[in-house]
């Protein structure tokens, strides 16, 4: 195995786990952007049956 040195060592696990976070990071804003996108549509829906509901 090549030698490597300890600082490249660092340097590659810090580089590492910053990319996971920031991967994590987009990941969930994106969740959170569905989530928001799909409430509003249930309480379209929800709206919408009321709305149904109240003329029959």
């Amino acid at each position: 195995m090549a030698y490597v040195s300890e600082r490249t060592l660092h340097v590659a696990i810090l580089i590492s786990f910053a990319s996971g976070f920031l991967a994590g990071w987009q990941a969930n804003k994106i969740r959170r952007k569905f989530l928001d996108w799909r409430k509003k549509r249930l309480q379209d829906k929800l709206a919408e049956t009321q709305k149904k509901l109240d003329l029959a």
